[in-house]
């Protein structure tokens, strides 16, 4: 991964975001000692989309003059190998000038297949290495959704808010998990169920998966029922709407809420709130040395062993949500703690705030890249985040808001 390479892909202007976010991959792929070398599967495994969508993505970047496509074959065996992405920021950059790509080798040349093996069929073609687009499964919606242009005639009319708003892309990422974990998965109509998720407001989407166990659990236990509806009725009806307040808990009293969503960042804050209960850390023989001679201070250095090793759920749960897109069973206590939490872009003064709070207290962060995760829930300020002195006094009254929350759900519950 090179940080030049990734900057100059975000800085690239009025390139379609599906084209913007292949040439953001393919930075990503960008070794400065060797090149840029990955798989066409890779890369479609990047960027969630099909090879022929990729294709033509990469023959539009081609055509703009911000990628060139370079064939290369072994000598020995003449084996075809991966393809050698030229980046426009590169120092020996040459454009495709007037380059048309090749059908079969997509290499933006008109030479012969370099390989001596036969062609690996793709898709249900029979002869062509790339998918035709027309048997495409992945397909960009043709219409703005009216939610959306709503939105933008809001910011023409200066109504629009400050509520920080997910990319197109990430939903439809999100889209396609939630729809894949539907038992009519298989017989649903991909563009009409795409519709009915895109028509609804962000809040209802992230309700919609939020209560997705639950209604299923209510449908299969509770009513006794075989049939499921399709997805998109379920999306249009907003039938997790109806749930009795008992349903509401599926699978015995919990519900499985989405990583980095409200009830999830709920149950994680309540579990920092509590006392730390992994193993007590130890500094080891060169780290009290280190800190005998004074190179390192001790209290900070153990304060960030806690981190590390005092939460372990907190850490289990985390990991799982940013390496492996799980999320966890929550109560209704967290359900109805997180109802009140908003967006929290990454790498904001808001996020940034938050970290330095996790800071103060001892408490795990969010190690490494978050990868595709553009916000993560938090608790909202009790008053306008700018009537605060700074971002750090704004986070702290948010959370102060929260504790107090959570200690009367606790007690009310006990109580019950």
């Amino acid at each position: 991964m090179s940080h030049e390479a990734t900057n100059w892909a975000i800085k690239q202007k009025g390139l379609p975001p599906a084209a913007k976010i292949v040439l953001w991959h393919l930075c990503d792929r960008y070794n400065p000692d060797f090149g840029c070398f990955p798989s066409q599967d890779a890369l479609a495994r990047d960027c969630e989309i099909s090879r022929a969508t990729l294709n033509r993505h990469l023959d539009a970047l081609e055509e703009r003059g911000l990628v060139a496509r370079e064939a290369r074959r072994d000598e020995r065996t003449r084996k075809q190998l991966s393809t050698r992405y030229r980046l426009g920021f590169e120092a020996d950059f040459e454009p495709a000038e007037g380059a048309k790509p090749c059908r079969e080798m997509r290499h933006g040349n008109e030479a012969e297949t370099v390989s001596q093996n036969a062609q690996k069929p793709c898709l249900k073609n029979d002869d062509s290495r790339v998918s035709n687009c027309d048997t495409n499964p992945v397909r960009e919606p043709v219409r703005e959704p009216v939610i959306e242009r709503e939105r933008a005639s809001e910011r023409e009319e200066g109504q629009e808010d400050d509520t920080p708003t997910v990319s197109r892309e990430a939903w439809a990422r999100r889209f396609r998990k939630a729809h894949a974990e539907w038992p009519t998965y298989a017989d649903d109509s991909p563009e009409q169920t795409e519709k009915a998720w895109f028509a609804l407001s962000e809040e209802d989407r992230n309700s919609a998966v939020e209560h997705m166990q639950a209604y299923l659990h209510h449908i299969k236990n509770d009513l006794k029922r075989k049939a499921i509806c399709r997805f998109s009725i379920y999306l249009k009806e907003k039938r997790w709407e109806r749930l009795p307040e008992k349903a509401r808990s599926a699978a015995g009293g919990v519900q499985l809420a989405a990583p980095f969503g409200k009830s999830w960042g709920a149950l994680r804050l309540s579990v920092l709130m509590g006392e730390p209960d992994g193993v007590p850390p130890r500094l080891t023989a060169v780290e009290e040395r280190l800190c005998a001679d004074g190179k390192y201070d001790r209290d900070e250095l153990m304060r960030g062993k806690w981190a590390r090793c005092g939460w372990p759920k907190v850490n289990m749960m985390q990991d799982d949500a940013m390496h492996r897109h799980k999320g966890r069973k929550v109560d209704a206590v967290a359900e109805r703690l997180g109802a009140d939490f908003v967006q929290v872009p990454v790498g904001s003064a808001g996020w940034k705030a938050w970290q330095a709070l996790h800071e103060e207290r001892g408490w795990p962060w969010f190690e490494g890249d978050l990868g595709r995760v553009e916000w993560v829930y938090f608790p909202a300020s009790p008053d306008a985040p700018d009537s605060y002195a700074s971002p750090l006094e704004a986070v702290r009254a948010a959370m102060a808001r929260f504790e107090t929350e959570h200690a009367a759900l606790t007690q009310k519950d006990a109580a019950e």
